[in-house]
């Protein structure tokens, strides 16, 4: 936590007619603060400021700046809500230049932003879950952790790849696994994969996996709270070979 104080107050400037608006105040008082945003607390005189990415408050009234989390009386964290609210809405940082170097899967009508890692268990997890389901359009992003030697290569392969949709099925069942003639080969995948870091970086991931499921965030294997914003997909057993998937309600709607 930290405590800084500014030399001035939550005033007009002498010489004003009207009282100034928190965004004016605080580019008065902090002329170098790259402030993207300004909201008022629940607390009495705070402000919520974003600057950089980071969530600070201030208090208009005394000049003070307070750096750390904010609780209410109540004990709600309002700086982890703003957080969340935060990364939520990053989502809409991810462009169409950006979604076209992406892996896409899919052709549903839900939109899912995917951060992923090949040999993260719980990214197969899903992997295997968003394959249950046709009613979603997957843009899949890979952030190789360092923890997994073998995470970088099995991007490059699937990346590399003519059919990088059948690559990534590949890899995330298990194929390439200890396949040591395959992982050691050079593959060029043309620089997509720092292209994916860079929309990594943006996006403010540093873990895997995450999504964003129609513009909501949802932060690991998190599958009830996916089905509480999109529902859940039950497909109809028994279709011929061939025949294309769909859910129960989508097929009953035709």
């Amino acid at each position: 936590m930290a405590f800084l104080v500014a030399q001035a107050a939550f005033a007009a400037p002498k010489g004003s007619a009207k009282e100034e608006s928190p965004e004016a105040a605080i580019k008065r008082l902090f002329p170098k603060l790259p402030a993207s945003g300004v909201k008022k607390t629940d607390i009495d005189g705070f402000y919520e400021v974003v600057a950089d990415g980071n969530v600070l408050y201030v208090n208009l009234k005394t000049g003070h700046v307070f750096v750390g989390d904010l609780f209410t009386r109540e004990g709600k964290n309002l700086t982890a809500e703003a957080r969340s609210r935060l990364t939520a809405e990053r989502y809409k940082l991810v462009t169409d230049a950006d979604k076209e170097k992406a892996v896409k899967v899919g052709n549903g009508k839900h939109v899912v932003i995917e951060i992923t890692d090949p040999d993260c268990p719980f990214c197969r997890k899903m992997h295997e879950y968003w394959g249950s389901r046709p009613d979603v359009t997957r843009y899949v992003f890979f952030l190789p952790l360092a923890m997994h030697k073998d995470a970088e290569k099995k991007v490059r392969y699937i990346l590399s790849a003519e059919n990088k949709e059948q690559a990534l099925w590949e890899v995330y069942s298990g194929e390439l696994d200890n396949n040591r003639e395959k992982l050691n080969k050079p593959y060029d995948d043309k620089g997509l994969l720092n292209a994916h870091k860079a929309v990594v970086a943006k996006l403010g991931i540093q873990s895997t996996p995450a999504f964003w499921v129609d513009g909501t965030f949802v932060n690991g294997a998190n599958i009830p709270l996916i089905e509480k914003v999109i529902g859940k997909c039950k497909t109809r057993p028994g279709a011929a070979p061939g025949t294309p998937q769909v859910c129960e309600d989508e097929e009953q709607g035709k």
